[in-house]
């Protein structure tokens, strides 16, 4: 996409606002709704996947997630149009020094209702790292980009299964394909196993022990192993044990502990 050019018969590209190995995603101007919107193009092998599992996004509605509004495509590419939040990522919130220990718990809670609606509705997000995570101007937490996101049996689901049952890859992924981000990934999502609910846990242990530790995002990725080793030191979580503990839990490598 260039910034002038309309997609979708209705959206006007403007600046490029984040991009990655998935797609790139600009600002632009929803010329029917008078609005600005975020659209994300993804091209090449990876646009009729993305297709496919962006549909997994549009059955959630919680004001933890952001709104996915339009899904569109032509040869060789695929568009997605969702709600544009205005604000900084957990990445740069942490690097900026700005979050206190409140704020974290805060941000955390937010996070674990609206994977708790995701996962409730049968969605795995699979790509859960700082990026994905953005704060609005008046401090609220939204994930964005569920272009991984796999769909399995709903909690409750009349087929007795649930989004914590592990469940072969569907269709739209092949069996064995590694998908996210390394460093932010469960292990069986890093070896390609079938993943359920759980690997989100792991990923979200992950993405909160950096943020109370040392807010290190920008320097490195830090790895499942890091964090265990400094969740249990003698200096890690000091004061916070109950929540030191239950971080230790999400990062096990054994999905059947972080039920």
């Amino acid at each position: 996409m260039v910034e002038g050019e309309r997609v979708l018969g209705r959206f006007t590209v403007g600046e490029r606002i984040g991009g990655g190995g998935h797609g790139t995603v600009h600002r632009a101007w929803d010329e029917r709704l008078c609005r600005w919107v975020a659209v994300k193009s993804v091209e090449g092998d990876n646009a009729e996947r993305v297709m496919r599992e962006a549909h997994a996004a549009a059955r959630l509605n919680h004001p933890g997630i952001v709104t996915l509004y339009e899904l569109g495509s032509r040869p060789g590419c695929a568009y997605l149009v969702s709600e544009l939040v205005e604000g900084p990522n957990l990445r740069e919130l942490a690097a900026s020094g700005e979050l206190s220990d409140r704020d974290l718990a805060e941000l955390g809670a937010e996070l674990c209702t609206a994977l708790e609606h995701a996962h409730e509705s049968g969605v795995i997000h699979r790509d859960l790292k700082p990026d994905n995570l953005w704060i609005t101007r008046d401090g609220r937490l939204k994930i964005l980009d569920f272009g991984l996101a796999k769909q399995v049996a709903a909690i409750g689901s009349r087929s007795g299964s649930d989004s914590f049952a592990p469940t072969e890859a569907p269709p739209a992924t092949d069996a064995g394909t590694v998908l996210g981000t390394l460093g932010y990934m469960s292990p069986e999502q890093v070896r390609g196993e079938p993943v359920d609910a759980r690997s989100d846990l792991f990923s979200f242990g992950v993405v909160s022990a950096a943020a109370i530790l040392f807010s290190m995002f920008v320097s490195f990725t830090l790895t499942p192993a890091l964090c265990s080793m400094w969740l249990r030191s003698s200096d890690a979580g000091s004061g916070n044990g109950r929540h030191t503990r239950l971080l230790t839990e999400h990062l096990t490598g054994d999905p059947a502990r972080a039920r």
